[in-house]
């Protein structure tokens, strides 16, 4: 089949759609098109990805892959132009080629559509005809959508292309992960897969060290490698990093436990499986490690990852090289004799006091949106609701609702999101601080003289105030909210705010 087979053609005349990329102008068959839709505000980069793909975006449900077309062919784009996407779909795939305008519809004679020969290699056989319009004095080249398929690193994507309708088969299985920025980027891990997460201690460097493994740290007596997570996934850096914010996922690798240090932890989400988009995937590093892309709103996407891929067993050889003994069995078996105990994930949070919560008490963790409101009727503690993926979340200012000062400033507080059997609350906070794995074993209760100020301020809702010894070894106190108490008095027997 000749490459301008496929295009639409009324009579005699063959239909392109035309773009302008810089000085050039590119067209390619409208039967190929799928539709041409503006630039998206949320396009999430792919790490280790080849230099053309500008990224992925969601397309009602649909995750494309845009190719920009400058960097493809190395031709110019215009200064500030404001971009197009043409989606094509050639051999079952949907792909997005970044242009910077749209042009016109052309209606062309075939006499005037001209085929070349010769069998291009590489990106030059995207260009397979050209248009000779005007008696020759306008050239248009012609793209040929399904030649992109046969060029190294994109040939993958007809493999994927078959995953949401495998994953629609199965049952809904519900998850929770934990999302993260590194760089510019936010990826999410699932819950199941961490071990905990911690600030960022003195970290040790050593003279044998890759150089994206940042040192170790001593975690109650275990050695641990911290890696950088934006060196393994080759993430750019943000120019000025506040270590504050920065935290270390720490997870089991085999038989060895490693810390990723990443950003900032930003909150828990609670998804479905089978609702993950799949990503139609380059051929690329670490294709295995992309599990799918979590949308969370219109502007934002999360790139889920699959833990147990991030690193190759040859990666874990090289950091590991010379130097294994410091990360023994004996030590992962000293920290998995340890988790024999009960241990259980407390998350922190402040509010006038430092305090925690179980994590399975949490659905997660969100952020407030503009377009919360304020029914009218409702106490004044609760001040607003908020939609949130179809469902609509009474939101309660704690503050408020404790009687503590109150600064009606919500630009930076954090929604703790839990769901009780009558509906959600989003509970305002003023930040998440931590998430912490706390052996139950290791308690020590606090004399109630020191706590009697804090059970008194929060009205009989703390279950226990007891010291802990948090990842590093330092004592912490810990106020645990009762959160079903919490839901009791907020909630009455009809399921709204009381």
């Amino acid at each position: 089949m000749g490459p301008t087979s496929k295009a639409s053609v009324t009579g005699n005349l063959q239909m392109f759609a035309s773009f302008k990329l810089g000085d050039a102008e590119l067209a390619m068959s409208v039967g190929l098109l799928q539709e041409v839709v503006n630039v998206p505000e949320a396009i999430s980069p792919v790490p280790l990805a080849p230099e053309y793909l500008k990224g992925i975006f969601n397309l009602r449900g649909i995750v494309i892959p845009i190719v920009d077309m400058s960097v493809l062919l190395n031709l110019p784009a215009a200064e500030n132009a404001i971009g197009k996407i043409a989606v094509v779909v050639t051999e079952g795939v949907r792909i997005g080629l970044l242009f910077d305008s749209t042009s016109e519809i052309l209606n062309v004679p075939a006499t005037d559509v001209c085929a070349f020969n010769d069998a291009a290699e590489g990106t030059r056989s995207v260009i397979r005809s050209a248009l000779k319009l005007n008696n020759g004095a306008r050239l248009v080249e012609v793209i040929d959508p399904s030649s992109l398929l046969k060029i190294e690193n994109i040939a993958s994507l007809v493999c994927s292309s078959s995953q949401k309708d495998e994953s629609s088969q199965k049952k809904l299985t519900r998850r929770q992960c934990i999302t993260f920025h590194s760089g510019d980027r936010e990826f999410g891990l699932n819950i199941a897969a961490i071990r905990e997460i911690i600030r960022v201690p003195e970290i040790k460097r050593s003279a044998v060290q890759v150089e994206y493994c940042l040192g170790v740290v001593s975690l109650r007596g275990v050695i641990i490698p911290v890696l950088d997570f934006r060196g393994i996934l080759q993430v750019p850096a943000k120019e000025q990093q506040d270590l504050e914010s920065r935290r270390i996922i720490i997870m089991k690798l085999s038989n060895l436990f490693v810390g990723y240090m990443v950003d900032a932890v930003d909150s828990i989400k609670t998804y479905y499986e089978e609702n993950l988009l799949p990503i139609p995937m380059f051929d690329q590093k670490k294709m295995s490690m992309m599990r799918g892309v979590l949308p969370v709103d219109e502007n934002r996407n999360v790139l889920l990852l699959a833990e147990e891929h991030i690193l190759s067993d040859d990666e874990i050889n090289e950091f590991t090289r010379g130097h294994s003994v410091l990360y023994s069995k004996e030590n992962a078996k000293a920290m998995e004799k340890e988790a024999a105990g009960e241990r259980n994930s407390y998350i922190s949070f402040k509010l006038e006091y430092m305090l925690s919560t179980r994590l399975n008490s949490v659905d997660e963790i969100a952020n407030l949106t503009e377009d919360m409101v304020k029914p009218p009727g409702y106490p004044d503690y609760v001040v607003g609701v908020q939609h949130m993926r179809g469902e609509v979340v009474t939101l309660v200012d704690l503050r408020m609702y404790y009687g503590m000062k109150v600064t009606g400033d919500y630009s930076n507080s954090r929604i703790l999101v839990v769901k009780g059997a009558q509906g959600k609350i989003g509970l305002l906070v003023d930040s998440v601080e931590s998430i912490d794995t706390v052996d139950e074993s290791k308690k020590v209760k606090i004399p109630s003289l020191f706590a009697k100020d804090a059970l008194t301020a929060l009205r009989g809702d703390i279950q226990d105030v007891v010291e802990m010894p948090d990842p590093t070894g330092k004592k912490k106190i810990y106020m645990v909210l009762d959160m079903p108490e919490v839901l009791r008095k907020l909630l009455n027997p009809n399921g709204s705010a009381a």
